[in-house]
């Protein structure tokens, strides 16, 4: 028989002000072992009024080794859409816990993240987490030769951490939407989407950023990602390139992780991205109206110029190109207008060029999980 546990679900409110880029709240404990879920709310329940608290159900031996809920929103928390939570017992190669989760009135969809079948019961669920951590990220990388595109998938109803409270950026989240796909096929001009050896090391990450705070995750404040990485995670050029409401670029908050160096970016500053062999690659330089940047590689006879549309950046994003280092006037190539639907799992973008021709890229995902169908 399982007995309740008497944890109730604590959920942090963080401040707005206390980060520019992904942080993680605290590190996990390596005298602790960690499972972490997601328990879905069937889709029709969503528009209804906010679930109480689920409490989440051991057994007595599971009590007795120590097994409990992990409070703060970077472990556990709820929203209209789902639960997500993490347990945690004091000691190390523990085999998980099978816990209930008791939601009353809520109708369950599923659970991602158990190990194996989960098992629907009176007012909630009962399953065995399976994984470290939370799986609550919905994120898709695509690779094209030596870029890749990483998609956060933001859906206001999973808005946690800075941005649980307050006006969701749905424009910030548009105009990154747009940079990156417009900054993809600046790469495109360059050669390096057709091969996955450049002439540089490694690859270029174009990525975006999530309203979800998965996993002590706070992205904040709106940005988008231009990098320069190698060696996995352990060695990269990071360009956070910050977003204001209208989605302009405000500055660029410029990383170099093996050096633990950053550096502040502002409007008219060069950020010169080298890769691990001091070769240097590409700079960036914010215009100083905030309407965009531009995009050069180091030594190539062409220079481009991502410009927010007439309509603004969260409408669409310019692609322009003139000879490198002159005063000529920009030449428009190409207009690129991109939609992600988080809550269907459906991503469209194309480049509508000057000449006629549209480059697009399509895919649909489990919006849970960003998963590519």
């Amino acid at each position: 028989m399982l007995y309740r546990n008497s944890i109730k679900l604590l959920v942090a409110c963080f401040s707005a002000a206390t980060a520019l880029s992904p942080t993680c709240e605290q590190s996990f404990s390596a005298e602790t072992t960690q499972y972490g879920a997601v328990v879905i709310r069937a889709a029709s329940q969503e528009e209804d009024p906010a679930p109480i608290l689920p409490e989440v159900v051991f057994s007595k031996a599971d009590q007795e080794i120590g097994w409990k809920l992990v409070p703060g929103e970077a472990y556990s928390g709820v929203d209209s859409h789902r639960f997500f939570l993490t347990v945690e017992a004091p000691k190390v190669g523990l085999e998980p816990p099978i816990i209930e989760v008791v939601w009353p009135n809520v109708n369950i969809e599923r659970v991602i993240g158990a190990r194996g079948d989960y098992e629907i019961i009176d007012n909630g669920v009962r399953f065995t987490p399976g994984k470290a951590k939370a799986p609550t990220g919905a994120f898709t990388e695509i690779s094209f030769g030596a870029v890749r595109l990483g998609v956060f998938h933001n859906w206001d109803v999973r808005r946690c951490g800075p941005y649980r409270d307050g006006r969701y950026p749905r424009e910030e989240i548009k105009a990154q939407l747009n940079y990156m796909l417009a900054a993809l096929e600046v790469c495109r001009a360059y050669g390096w989407t057709e091969t996955d050896k450049p002439d540089f090391v490694d690859h270029i990450n174009l990525y975006g950023f999530e309203t979800l705070f998965t996993n002590g995750h706070r992205d904040f404040p709106p940005h988008f990602h231009i990098m320069l990485a190698w060696d996995g995670w352990a060695a990269a050029n990071v360009g956070h390139y910050l977003l204001d409401s209208q989605g302009n670029i405000v500055k660029n908050s410029y990383w170099v992780l093996h050096e633990d160096v950053e550096k502040p970016c502002l409007p008219g500053d060069v950020s010169r991205y080298t890769d691990k062999t001091s070769r240097d690659v590409f700079d960036t330089v914010i215009l100083s109206d905030g309407s965009g940047l531009t995009f050069s590689k180091v030594g190539a006879s062409k220079e481009y110029l991502l410009r927010a549309g007439e309509r603004g950046a969260p409408e669409s994003v310019e692609v322009l190109e003139r000879a490198t280092g002159t005063s000529d006037e920009w030449k428009k190539l190409c207009e690129v207008v991109a939609n992600d639907d988080a809550e269907h799992g459906e991503f469209h973008s194309k480049a509508f060029y000057v000449d006629g021709s549209i480059q697009s890229v399509e895919f649909e995902y489990d919006p849970d999980t960003g998963a590519k169908r």
